[in-house]
């Protein structure tokens, strides 16, 4: 897995609450086109989820972790590792 993602499902994990793009963009000290195109990502992957709907210009939009999916994932991982 990059870096920066995992410390993005690392950071949601820490934050069950959920946090903006924003709040993760100061905390992973990265720029902020960065840490949007891998929450987009992960959000198509289904480990990431967030409150905006199609619409999103303009809003303040909250990520959470989808632990089940990203549990799923480490595991197809490993598999995929283990040659499976």
């Amino acid at each position: 897995m990059n870096q920066v993602r995992a410390a993005i499902v690392r950071h949601l994990a820490l934050h069950p609450e959920g946090v903006t793009s924003g709040q993760i963009t100061r905390e992973l000290s990265a720029t902020y086109q960065t840490i949007f195109r891998h929450l987009q990502d992960l959000e198509e992957q289904g480990i990431v989820a967030s409150d905006a709907g199609e619409q999103r210009h303009g809003q303040r939009v909250i990520y959470t972790l989808n632990k089940a999916a990203r549990d799923k994932a480490l595991a197809d991982y490993a598999k995929y590792l283990d040659g499976r």
